[in-house]
Formats: C-alpha cells, structure tokens, sequence
C-alpha cells in the first residue's frame, strides 16, 4: 500500500506527499500522511494485542492454580512433618499444569534435612564425649551412688534424644542416638557389676550376664515400641540370644541339656521369624536374615549338641553302645 497518500485536510480530495493535493493545489502535508499511516498501524497491531492479552488471561489463570495448588501441597507437607507422620504422594497436577518449578523446593528441603541431620550427630558427639569425660573425671571423686547416678543419668539423657528428633522426621539421626543409648544400658550393668553395686559382683558371673542380658533386651523392646524406631528391636533380638545359654552354663547341663537350650533358642528366633513373616521392608527384611541366622546356627549347634552323646556312646548317663561293646568282648 502506498502511504505517500492521504486525504487533503482542506478539501478531502486525494493528496499526494511528492505533489501535494490535485484539487486544491495545497502543497504536501507530511503530518496528514503520518496520521493515515498510523492509523493502519493501529488497525494492523489491534489483532495481535487481542490474541496476546487472551494469551495473558489464560496464563495468569494457570499460574494462579499452580500457585494455589502449590501452597495446599506445602501445608500439607509441613502439617505432617509436623504430626510425624509420612508423606503421601498426592494427586498429580493436570496435563497442561508445567511441572518446571516443583523439583525446587524438594531440592530446598532435602538439603535442609541433610544440614539438620549433620548438626544432630554432630551435637551427639559432642554430648557423648562431654559425659565420657564427665564420667572419666568424676569418677573417681564420687561413691558408689553417685557412679550409679552419673550412669543413670548419661544413659536416659541419651536415649531422650531419639523421641525427640524422630517427631522432626530425622530417623537416621534417632536410629544413631537409640542405638548409642541401648548399648550404654549394657555398659551400665558391666559398671554395676565393676563397682559391686547393691552386692552384684558375688553373683554367679553367668547369672549375673544372663540377667543384664535379658533386661536389656526387654528393654529394648519397650523403647521400640515407645519410641517407633526399628533399631532397638535388632539390639533386642541379638541381647536376648545369649540368656538361655548363659543360664545353662551356671546349671553346668550336659550334651543333652545343651541341645534343649539351643533348642529354645532356636525357638525364639523362628518366633521372631513368625511375625516378620508379612511385609518386605527394608527393616523387616534385616530382620528376617538376623533371626534367620540364629535360628539355623542354634539348630546346628542343638544337632550337634544331640548327637555328642551318640558319638560318645551315653545319653543321659545310660550306655547307648553296651550291648555292643559285650558283644565285641566276648
């Protein structure tokens, strides 16, 4: 289109900017001619900025509801963060819904845990170390209550760090704290043996282990359960192991009452094997290959207990090979 052309302003006739107007001879008006080419600029860019402020709506309209969608996730997360509870994947956003900015707050939020995790092991060390030398030092200033009292109390200061940072959903770090505490519950009945305390030491020494042993793990089971955490159950199953055979050998039993006792051990195992039997967690998976273990060591050596005596010919005092034996000898 030529834009040289406009209206005469004087006489609307045709108007030219190289000759002016033909019929009123006015010379070229360059504004005139500036006006009709803008106007047909205007009418030209009134198409695009419709089809561009549609564009506008309809991405204002998706951005809020990914906004909105967003916020109701994240109160989601924080209130179970919050209860202790896990995480549920919901729903996936719409087809349409770009997905390009939620890897950023995960990305946000595992490194926060990561950092918060560090500082809870950290700050652990620091606290164990601080009561190994609290114990060291003190030691030997105080009596024989006040080594039960320190011990007492490094052991339950320990073992209140795991219920409270797994409400924080830091299981590694409450795994790590439980399982230092359960093995200061050991420790403790070998310091009450060492110091005599309440007259242990003249304890029978099998007893006295089958008996620490034993109260650990019974421990270790309520501590499980209080506090929901999988390791104190490991330390449980492995305390409990030794009780029986322990008590058998303060009963000094022969090869047969060996065989019973590994018997029962292996009896405990399958029932831990028993009830891990559904589910295949990682946790419960440990489980299963730990009592799996036992059961099969327990009943080897209970078949090897049981067969000592055929071996050596006497089974509960009685001689299995007699009648044999008189017959080679006549």
């Amino acid at each position: 289109m030529d834009d040289t052309r406009y209206p005469c302003p004087a006489c609307g006739g045709p108007a030219d900017l190289s000759a002016g107007c033909a019929g009123c001879h006015r010379p070229p008006d360059p504004t005139a001619a500036e006006v009709v080419r803008l106007g047909r600029e205007v009418a030209r860019l009134e198409p695009e900025v419709e089809r561009a402020r549609r564009t506008y709506t309809e991405l204002a309209g998706l951005l809020a509801a990914t906004s909105r969608r967003r916020a109701e996730l994240a109160a989601v997360v924080r209130a179970q963060r919050a209860a202790g509870t896990p995480v549920v994947p919901a729903t996936p956003l719409a087809a349409s819904t770009p997905a390009v900015a939620t890897p950023a707050p995960g990305v946000a939020e595992t490194s926060t845990r990561t950092v918060q995790g560090l500082l809870f092991v950290l700050g652990g060390l620091l606290l164990g170390t601080a009561a190994v030398v609290f114990t060291a030092v003190a030691w030997a200033a105080v009596g024989v209550g006040g080594r039960a009292l320190i011990l007492a109390a490094v052991t339950a200061l320990v073992l209140t760090v795991p219920l409270l940072v797994v409400r924080r959903g830091l299981r590694g770090t409450a795994e790590t704290f439980a399982a230092v505490g359960l093995l200061l519950v050991l420790l403790d009945g070998y310091a009450a043996w060492s110091v005599d305390l309440a007259g242990v030491s003249g304890w029978p020494g099998t007893r006295y282990a089958a008996l620490v042993g034993g109260a650990s793990a019974v421990v270790a089971v309520a501590y499980g359960r209080l506090s929901g955490l999988a390791g104190p159950w490991f330390t449980a199953l492995v305390a409990a192991q030794p009780v029986l055979p322990l008590l058998a050998v303060e009963a000094e039993v022969g090869a047969d009452g060996w065989a019973l006792v590994l018997l029962g051990v292996a009896l405990l195992d399958l029932g831990v094997l028993v009830a891990l039997r559904d589910g295949v967690a990682g946790a419960r998976l440990a489980g299963r290959v730990l009592a799996g273990v036992g059961h099969v060591g327990a009943l080897a050596a209970a078949a090897a207990g049981a067969l000592v005596p055929l071996l050596l010919g006497r089974a509960a005092g009685t001689p299995l090979l007699a009648g044999g034996r008189c017959c080679w000898s006549r």
